[in-house]
């Protein structure tokens, strides 16, 4: 009886170190998987990030051109009403400046 109760004793602890092994084995698998599905989603999310960033700054780079195309065409308006308006000054003080310095230095 001894030599069965021994030899059982042996086999239970050889079956319970084998699944103590597979239990660890399975549970390395297990945590291996997580990480990587961890990384994975890091990842995703990384480029997701980055895409969504660049969609960002490409919206404002676009927003800001029109801003930019809006206030030169509005400054070039402005340009020539100004060119107009003191254009038709220009002969008279033209004229009033070269008076002015013929006056004051001669004529040569």
């Amino acid at each position: 009886m001894a030599v069965n109760l021994a030899e059982e004793i042996k086999e239970v602890e050889a079956r319970s170190r084998e699944t103590v092994k597979e239990a660890k084995n399975g549970a390395a698998r297990m945590v291996n998987e997580v990480k990587t599905e961890a990384e994975r989603r890091v990842k995703e999310a990384k480029q997701k990030a980055f895409r969504q960033y660049k969609e960002k700054i490409a919206s404002v780079e676009k927003e800001a051109e029109e801003k930019a195309q809006k206030t030169v065409e509005a400054g070039r308006k402005n340009a020539e009403t100004l060119a107009q308006q003191f254009g038709k000054e220009v002969p008279s003080t033209a004229k009033w400046i070269a008076e002015e310095v013929i006056s004051r230095y001669g004529r040569g």
